[in-house]
C-alpha cells in the first residue's frame, strides 16, 4: 500500500510543480514589458530549471527511487508537458485568426496562423534543456 501512496503523491506534486512553472511562465510575459528580455528570459529559463530539478529531487527522495532514474523519466514528463502546450498555444492562435477572418468576411489582415507564427515558450525551452541535460549525464553515467 505505501507505493500505491508514493506515486499518487508522486502524480499530485508532478501537477503542482508544472502548475508552479507555468505560473512563473507567465509572470514572466507580464514582467516583459518593464525588463529587459534577454535577462528576463535566462532568469526565467534558470528558474524552471532550478524548479524542474528540485522537483525530481524531492520526487526521488519521497518515493525512495534513485535521483538519477527519477530525473531521466521526470525530465520526459516536463517535456511532454511543455509541447503539448506549445502545440495548444498555437492551435488557439489559429482558432483565432480563422474566427476574425470569417466574422471580417476576409478583411483581417494579421498573421495568426501557426505555420506562420514563432512562439516557442519559455517553459518548452527549459524542459528541453533539462530533458537533454538529464539524458546526457543519465546515459554518461551508464556508460562509464
Amino acid at each position: 500500500m505505501n507505493y500505491y501512496v508514493n506515486a499518487g503523491f508522486t502524480i499530485v506534486l508532478l501537477i503542482v510543480l508544472t502548475m508552479g512553472a507555468f505560473a512563473i511562465d507567465c509572470i514572466g510575459k507580464v514582467l516583459q514589458k518593464s525588463i529587459k528580455p534577454k535577462y528576463l528570459k535566462s532568469t526565467i529559463i534558470f528558474m524552471l530549471l532550478l524548479l524542474m530539478a528540485s522537483g525530481s529531487f524531492a520526487l526521488s527522495r519521497l518515493g525512495d527511487w534513485r535521483f538519477i532514474d527519477t530525473i531521466f523519466v521526470t525530465s520526459l514528463c516536463f517535456f511532454g508537458l511543455g509541447w503539448v502546450t506549445n502545440i495548444t498555444n498555437r492551435a488557439s492562435r489559429n482558432a483565432a485568426g480563422t474566427t476574425a477572418k470569417y466574422i471580417t468576411n476576409n478583411a483581417y489582415k494579421h498573421e495568426y496562423e501557426a505555420a506562420g507564427t514563432y512562439g516557442m515558450s519559455l517553459y518548452l525551452l527549459a524542459s528541453l534543456i533539462f530533458l537533454a541535460g538529464s539524458w546526457s549525464v543519465a546515459f554518461a553515467a551508464a556508460f562509464l
